[in-house]
């Protein structure tokens, strides 16, 4: 047992979340922070138009019965990089999905700031609906994340904080513990494949419509916008 463990309080109604993440406005000037941060050079995104917790991104909940939103939003993202000329490496950005695992009332709340397509995602929710009876589920670390997750007695422990304290000393986030808990596994289990089920199905209708994946893996760096054909129902609002 890790020595973080006996402070993990129980959390019992946590469940895992995919999100499309979602932006207001395409830009299409040069890589410049300052033009960026301005909002110069850009041509404003019609979000779908569905109720959403939170108006930035669509969880595949919230998503699921209105995928024709989905299919107009992108097919706009893919019209203006045609239009701009931008290459995928410019625009990845606009088809990333992010992972979550929290509670309603959102008093414990896990996000993966790093995992942005099915592929990063799926092995670790794969495990969660086959975990081990115990040891290591996940250990991940980026700046300033780090994530560990740990099966053990029908329970999965989960910590995320900010390892990096010791180099930033006056920063009062830094080496903070960001989440603590420890949640049933059996309930993860469920929660993970209705979610992954759910983005599978939203992606391969994406997909069907707009004749690309850009959501199960990163796409190549040499993918062309401009031998994109879009069919014509993706055109326009599409109808949900």
């Amino acid at each position: 047992m890790k020595d973080w463990f006996e402070s993990a309080p129980l959390v019992e109604n946590a469940a895992v979340e995919i999100a499309f993440l979602l932006r207001t406005d395409f830009y299409y000037g040069p890589d410049g922070h300052q033009d960026i941060a301005e909002k110069k050079l850009i041509v404003p995104l019609g979000l779908p138009e569905f109720p959403r917790v939170v108006a930035s991104q669509a969880t595949t909940r919230e998503a699921e019965r209105h995928t024709g939103e989905l299919i107009r939003y992108y097919a706009d993202i893919i019209r203006y990089a045609q239009q701009y000329g931008r290459n995928i490496e410019q625009v990845r950005h606009y088809f990333w999905l992010r992972l979550y695992l929290s509670t309603p009332s959102g008093h414990f709340d896990v996000a993966f700031p790093y995992y942005d397509t099915l592929a990063e995602i799926a092995p670790l929710l794969l495990t969660l609906i086959n975990p081990p009876a115990s040891g290591e589920v996940l250990w991940d670390r980026d700046q300033c994340w780090e994530l560990d997750m740990i099966a053990h007695d029908g329970m999965l422990y989960v910590r995320e904080w900010d390892p990096d304290g010791a180099d930033h000393p006056r920063d009062p986030e830094a080496g903070a513990v960001h989440a603590l808990g420890k949640l049933p596994l059996q309930a993860l289990a469920a929660s993970s494949k209705a979610a992954l089920e759910r983005a599978r199905r939203i992606v391969a209708t994406l997909n069907d419509a707009l004749g690309v994946d850009l959501w199960s893996a990163r796409p190549p760096e040499d993918m062309d916008f401009q031998r994109l054909m879009l069919p014509v129902q993706a055109s326009g609002r599409a109808s949900s």
